[in-house]
């Protein structure tokens, strides 16, 4: 049996997400269907039809490895399909400054290399693949919600100059609101100028074209229930479905199952964030809050609200989600954020909500993604814990997983940082209580400090 950090609402996957991503898509390709019983063959079995897993799979069909792909939903299922639709900088919890501490300059600019590279694969998948996926921004700002963090977004200005050689420019809140950028409790910004927004289940479905063209094949509904080495291969198993496989690619991020296989017990801390969607406004409604720019946005909290305006005027704004998969609380998360929203943009207290959705972003114990292969194991890979950007380094990483399995690349090209396993959460079964204290001492400090 599967065992799982969350009540069984979290991985309910009989239907998707009642998200505005789901209700805009169009018509969204379709899977495979599992069979009753038999037998399933590939050369690498997936885990997971999300960014990773998918481009980990496009990456190995092109140089015509046989592959299918099992996703207990269907493609976008996951936080592929739930995100906010950021496709910029970061994957880690940690700043450069932090990360160069443990790891050095060099390891920490070859991570925002990276980083750089994702976004740059997105952008020309969109555009080899003629997906229209409602791309916008040039950037992203990020917005000091106090005065005493203004000293900390010229200290990030410093940082992403020195690791990333990407332009950034400070913005007074004069600035700010000069620029179409004003909301309540903001005292400057800083726009770093790489990244844009996308719709994160229009791209996804693209990848999923993609594959299928590839011959990837892309079964839904197909849990993954248990995982056995043989000695030659690996013996896979969906209910009544045996699936023979040489190599597995585990790529399931925050929705992963704490057994599956063991090694992930313990590592992972999938957080829930929500997302609400307006109605589309008028120019007049934008103008009269002050926010009528395009930029992805995102502020300083530790508990952070990322939002940004939608190409048809609807206005979208994430931040944290429930703290546990049952209805009431997944409520009051709702009630919070709806509460957050309305301080940020007192000018459209009354304006329509017309969806509300929450997905599982996922951190590590490190604070670090990883990529690579599965301590313990021969011939198991995984790719996990992109801390909120996976729309690029999970796209990334996916490729790169691939391209680890042809031999095409090495350690070296992946990088101490994305490399190096994370630990185990001390004390890893009571996280979860953790994780609220943590989230009430933030949020205390957001306020007050």
């Amino acid at each position: 049996m599967l065992k799982r950090l969350y009540q069984s609402p979290a991985y309910q996957t009989a239907t998707l997400p009642d998200s505005y991503w789901v209700a805009s898509a169009g018509n969204l390709p379709e899977c495979d269907q599992m069979p009753d019983e038999g037998t399933i063959t590939a050369d690498v079995a997936i885990i997971g039809g999300g960014y990773c897993g998918l481009s980990a799979a496009l990456e190995l069909a092109e140089s015509g490895i046989d592959v299918a792909v099992f996703d207990a939903g269907r493609s976008g299922w996951g936080a592929s399909g739930r995100n906010g639709g950021f496709c910029c900088m970061g994957g880690s919890g940690k700043s450069y400054a932090q990360l160069s501490k443990k790891f050095g300059d060099d390891q920490t600019r070859h991570f925002a290399k990276l980083q750089h590279s994702a976004i740059d694969l997105v952008a020309s998948r969109l555009e080899e693949w003629n997906i229209d996926a409602d791309r916008h921004s040039d950037g992203e700002v990020i917005l000091a919600h106090k005065a005493n963090r203004v000293a900390e977004l010229r200290k990030e200005a410093e940082e992403n100059n020195h690791f990333t050689g990407i332009e950034s420019e400070f913005l007074t809140k004069d600035e700010l609101r000069e620029r179409g950028l004003c909301a309540q409790e903001t005292h400057a910004g800083l726009h770093v100028k790489k990244g844009f927004g996308l719709h994160p289940l229009k791209y996804l479905a693209g990848l999923h074209r993609a594959c299928v063209t590839k011959g990837v094949r892309i079964f839904e509904q197909a849990t993954i229930e248990d995982l056995q080495d043989t000695g030659d291969g690996y013996i896979l198993t969906c209910k009544n479905v045996r699936i023979s496989a040489n190599k597995v690619v585990i790529a399931t991020n925050g929705y992963s199952a704490e057994n599956l296989p063991d090694w992930i017990g313990g590592r992972l801390m999938p957080v829930f964030s929500g997302i609400l969607v307006t109605r589309p406004m008028s120019d007049h409604e934008l103008a009269v809050q002050g926010w009528t720019s395009d930029l992805m946005a995102f502020d300083t909290r530790i508990l952070l609200h990322y939002f940004r305006k939608l190409p048809d005027n609807r206005f979208m704004f994430g931040g944290r989600g429930g703290i546990t998969a049952i209805p009431a609380a997944f409520d009051d998360a709702k009630q919070h954020l709806l509460a957050h929203f309305r301080r940020m943009f007192p000018a459209w207290q009354d304006v329509e909500i017309t969806h509300h959705w929450n997905g599982l972003a996922c951190l590590s114990q490190s604070f670090r993604p990883y990529l690579g292969r599965v301590p313990g194991h021969r011939d198991v890979w995984t790719g996990l814990a992109w801390h909120g950007n996976g729309v690029a380094l999970g796209s990334l990483a996916g490729k790169m997983l691939g391209q680890q399995i042809l031999g095409t690349k090495g350690p070296d090209d992946v990088g101490a940082i994305m490399g190096t396993p994370p630990d185990r959460f001390p004390l890893s079964k009571f996280r979860r209580i953790g994780r609220s204290l943590a989230y009430r001492y933030y949020g205390l400090r957001d306020e007050f400090a």
